[in-house]
């Protein structure tokens, strides 16, 4: 549900003119839709809050410090792709793309992040850019609002070729479902009282 706010925030502050985008734009957004967020969710009141004042601060520094100057190049806009190599369908959703001169910077914001899952991320994003776009990104910025920290990433062909194998390596897996073990993510998800909004919310 905190990622839903975010992903929210985020969307309504970029469709914003850029003299509307505001310290005060942001504190507006999150209030409309941190209302969703039960204290039960959490681990604790303390955890509740300072998951909010985090989130609130983070989210302020990371919207609020340079000027966008230009509407952004996608927003949360979802694309599919063939993918030959692999003989299946990729699709992908680019929660911010904005432009930079000959190129664009994609620019994603998590509630958490890790160093293998932002990797993949670079190796993902690489992939479908080359094939979709014949252009890599000049950089890829990924956010981690409760720790606040920005990771930068400056994708390359070995990147392309990095995730061409991951990708073919998941394909082969989920082909064989006898080397891998179900859990009960999926039932979890069903019995979510969110669902719904998950689908919705762009997560």
């Amino acid at each position: 549900m905190v990622q839903f706010v975010v992903n929210q925030v985020v969307s309504r502050y970029y469709k914003l003119p850029p003299k509307s985008q505001t310290t005060k734009k942001v504190l507006e957004f999150i209030d409309d839709h941190w209302s969703a967020v039960e204290v039960r969710q959490f681990e604790s009141k303390i955890h509740y809050y300072k998951a909010l004042a985090n989130i609130t601060d983070h989210l302020l520094q990371c919207l609020t410090t340079e000027r966008i100057e230009n509407p952004p190049l996608f927003l949360y806009e979802k694309f599919n792709m063939n993918m030959d190599e692999l003989g299946t369908e990729l699709s992908l959703t680019f929660e911010v793309a904005e432009w930079s001169g000959n190129s664009f910077i994609i620019k994603k914001y998590l509630i958490d992040t890790d160093e293998e899952m932002n990797l993949l991320f670079n190796n993902m994003i690489s992939v479908f850019c080359e094939k979709a776009f014949g252009q890599l990104p000049e950089r890829i910025e990924i956010y981690s609002l409760m720790e606040g920290k920005k990771e930068t990433f400056i994708p390359t062909k070995k990147d392309v070729s990095g995730g061409l194998e991951y990708l073919n390596m998941i394909k082969n897996i989920l082909q064989e479902p006898k080397k891998y073990l179900k859990t009960d993510s999926l039932a979890v998800c069903k019995s979510c009282s969110y669902q719904k909004r998950c689908y919705e919310g762009l997560i």
